[in-house]
């Protein structure tokens, strides 16, 4: 399966792409494709260029809330693509504002393997069912 990284922290992009891969690897037996942007227009460039499987993505890019603009554009563009907010952000106003977008997930920085885990099982459910889980 292929995973799309939108995180504009290197170290934590490395970070989310080890243990994305090393929790596919140790589930499945198989390690999970992944591509990382570190910015609005870097993902939807590869959005519109491949296709994903599912999507991890932080909500404060270079601007506030930018990740917000990705999300918007998955749920109008690619519906069945299952999208993790991964972010620091707890704000009750911000995550209902995100919850109205229907992320498929919300996890709150620092993410966990076993946090990981939960979201490999709903992407390969999704890609199963081919629907938005």
């Amino acid at each position: 399966m292929k995973c799309l990284i939108v995180e504009d922290s290197k170290a934590i992009a490395q970070i989310m792409t080890k243990l994305v891969r090393r929790t596919s690897f140790e589930r499945y037996s198989e390690c999970d494709s992944v591509s990382c942007a570190d910015s609005v227009s870097n993902a939807l460039n590869l959005l519109l260029e491949q296709q994903f499987d599912y999507v991890f993505l932080d909500l404060n890019l270079s601007d506030d809330l930018d990740g917000l603009r990705i999300l918007e554009y998955v749920r109008q563009q690619q519906k069945n693509i299952p999208v993790f907010i991964v972010t620091a952000n707890n704000n009750i106003a911000t995550v209902k504002q995100v919850i109205q977008l229907q992320p498929t997930d919300y996890l709150v920085k620092p993410v966990s393997k076993m946090k990981i885990a939960r979201c490999l099982e709903k992407a390969k459910m999704a890609k199963t069912l081919n629907v938005a889980v």
